[in-house]
């Protein structure tokens, strides 16, 4: 057999050490290049095949065994996209609609697919405004292609043909924006029969994409034999006066701002001017006076358009002050701030003139047309924590909040907007405000309890004590702490004690004081107002802190308040406020539902330092 002979350059590499080494490199390097897509991936992956070819009991298997943790953002919205698609598949609208994303503009990607769902399964449970509303806002995401969008419209048609409007959806109908209002009413104006007047709409809608419709339905209109299904008054009593009224004349004062003057739910005004509800008397003077400064801030030089009404401390004053308002001609009303008061007022029906009421109702109230509900939620603050966190990757979750009904709202908001988004509450607790000793409730909550009595079992067996290193659970990513700055003092030493001191901590605005925390490990989710460093709100904030310096230490969320109850007001006033609009706050990103509900949008970050040195006041002079 001839010697094999190796160049000079490899004969080193031949010995028996290198051997080896080459071996393993070629391992390394084969299993890198056969490399698989994540298991979770690949498995979901598999579900959306088995769904293409109808098999949804294969592809609910399949999607049972795809781990939450695996996944990021835009697998999570598939998941969810599927799991929709198996429900409705099984006639299940409700467990469809549920299984979906509440909003689709962090996943745009995916986003007409989910507003698709949605409707689909809106429509199936009889709410034809919502399903309308939801096939709009998916036309964002077809544009460019014409057929799609061809496609969608009809959808919207059938739809509405196939689920009619009802008495009950007309207030809701007021408060849609522009396309899904058209939309709406011309399927009221269909449902009306020999009533309907298609010239009327189109009128009001000259670019609608529903125009041309209204022509032949007025063509089969005008040829329907007396008596024909077409011809037949619909289930919802006729307004025809109100369906047919005409434009505003130039110079007229408007109707209702949120709704349109052919609409049948308008109601007409002839009042000017801004009503301010706030309580200037009693216990709640002090954040009455923070709420009108940054009302009238913001006004501006439209300050002399407001006329300020006390609503006292009490629902029979709020009440009175509602009276006066609407007798002295305001066009729109803002206030009361207190939730009784508030409740008051709903309860008297559907306002005359569009309201803004600065705090929400109970959860067991309905809201009446014309009545938006505008306030400092701190579920918002929550959602806005869990939404954070899951975009940074953290998706392991402990909470812990205080023992009391702002804290069970807390938490159902954050725990509810955490599993939404795919993540997972790994455990959590509760604490009395003004405890002093929370170690053993934070011992329990990291899992270092466990720990010690696996410790204990331990020495017990061997007879004789060991060294001992607790170790806190290892499924955790960030924490949730919902706490007042002197609970939270108490509470941060013990988390870094307990070996926490490393992982991610989020807060509501309640911690958020300035001073005495320690905030390079906190990310508070809080309004612009407060954490903008470098943002379009310094000047105003600035501002503010020059003019109104008491109130600004004391209350100055609720200046931000004031301040964009101006902004809405303005925008209702001139009728240019629509839902689902975004508008930039200085109490958020604004945006205003179809049941009068405005939410926030808020950020997570490290406290404005600033800030927190502009808002607290000056040491006290020596006294001589």
């Amino acid at each position: 057999m001839p010697t094999r002979v190796h160049p000079p350059l490899l004969k080193p590499l031949m010995k028996p050490r290198f051997r080896v080494a080459l071996f393993f490199a070629y391992c390394l390097c084969a299993g890198a290049q056969a490399a698989e897509p994540p298991r979770g991936e690949q498995t979901l992956a598999a579900a959306e095949a088995a769904m293409n070819v109808g098999d949804d009991r294969k592809a609910e298997n399949l999607l049972s065994q795809v781990p939450p943790s695996s996944l990021a953002l835009p697998q999570i919205a598939r998941a969810q996209i599927l799991r929709s698609s198996i429900s409705l598949k099984r006639n299940l609208p409700m467990a469809a609609l549920q299984a979906l994303p509440s909003g689709s503009d962090h996943v745009p990607l995916y986003a007409e697919r989910i507003e698709d769902l949605r409707a689909r399964a809106l429509f199936q449970l009889g709410d034809p405004v919502a399903a309308t509303r939801s096939l709009v806002l998916r036309e964002r995401y077809l544009q460019g292609d014409g057929e799609a969008l061809a496609d969608n419209r009809e959808l919207i048609w059938q739809g509405l043909q196939r689920t009619p409007l009802s008495n009950d959806d007309v207030p809701r109908i007021a408060v849609q924006d522009e396309i899904t209002r058209g939309w709406l009413e011309l399927a009221w104006q269909r449902q009306l029969g020999a009533a309907a007047r298609y010239d009327s709409w189109a009128a009001h809608y000259p670019k609608h994409p529903a125009i041309g419709r209204e022509a032949a339905l007025a063509r089969a209109q005008s040829t329907a034999p007396r008596g024909s299904a077409l011809a037949m008054p619909s289930a919802i009593s006729p307004q025809p006066a109100a369906v047919a009224a005409a434009p505003i004349a130039p110079g007229a004062a408007p109707a209702v701002v949120i709704a349109t003057a052919s609409a049948p739910f308008v109601t007409s005004g002839s009042g000017r001017g801004y009503a301010l509800l706030l309580p200037l008397t009693g216990p709640f003077a002090a954040t009455g006076e923070a709420v009108r400064a940054g009302f009238l801030q913001a006004a501006g030089a439209a300050a002399n358009e407001v006329r300020v009404y006390d609503s006292g401390a009490s629902p029979d004053q709020a009440l009175v002050a509602y009276q006066n308002a609407l007798s002295e001609g305001a066009a729109v009303i803002v206030g009361p701030l207190q939730r009784e008061a508030v409740g008051a007022i709903a309860r008297m029906g559907q306002p005359q003139v569009p309201m803004i009421a600065l705090n929400a109702l109970d959860e067991k109230s309905v809201a009446p047309a014309n009545f938006l509900q505008f306030g400092l939620a701190p579920e918002d603050e929550a959602r806005a924590a869990a939404e954070q966190a899951v975009a940074q990757n953290l998706r392991r979750a402990v909470a812990l909040v205080p023992s009391s009904d702002w804290g069970r709202r807390v938490f159902a908001a954050f725990s509810d907007r955490l599993r939404e988004l795919g993540g997972q509450l790994t455990g959590n607790d509760v604490f009395e405000s003004g405890t002093n000793d929370p170690s053993k409730m934070i011992k329990r909550l990291l899992g270092l309890e466990a720990s010690e009595s696996r410790h204990k079992a331990l020495t017990a067996v061997l007879g004789k004590d060991t060294e001992f290193d607790g170790r806190r659970r290892d499924d955790v990513d960030f924490v949730f702490l919902a706490a007042k700055p002197s609970d939270a003092r108490v509470i941060l030493p013990q988390l870094r004690f307990f070996r926490a001191g490393g992982l991610p901590i989020y807060s509501t605005s309640l911690i958020y004081e300035g001073r005495g925390i320690d905030w390079p490990s906190i990310r508070v989710c809080d309004m612009p107002w407060m954490l903008d460093s470098s943002g379009p709100w310094i000047a105003s904030r600035n501002t503010a802190i020059t003019q109104i310096p008491d109130v600004m230490r004391s209350y100055p969320r609720l200046v931000a308040l004031g301040s964009d109850a101006w902004r809405l007001a303005g925008l209702l006033h001139d009728h240019r406020l629509q839902t689902e609009q975004l508008i930039d706050g200085a109490s958020g990103r604004l945006r205003v539902d179809a049941d009068g509900k405005v939410g926030r949008n808020l950020s997570c970050a490290a406290p404005n330092s600033a800030l927190s040195q502009a808002l607290t006041p000056a040491p006290a002079p020596p006294q001589p």
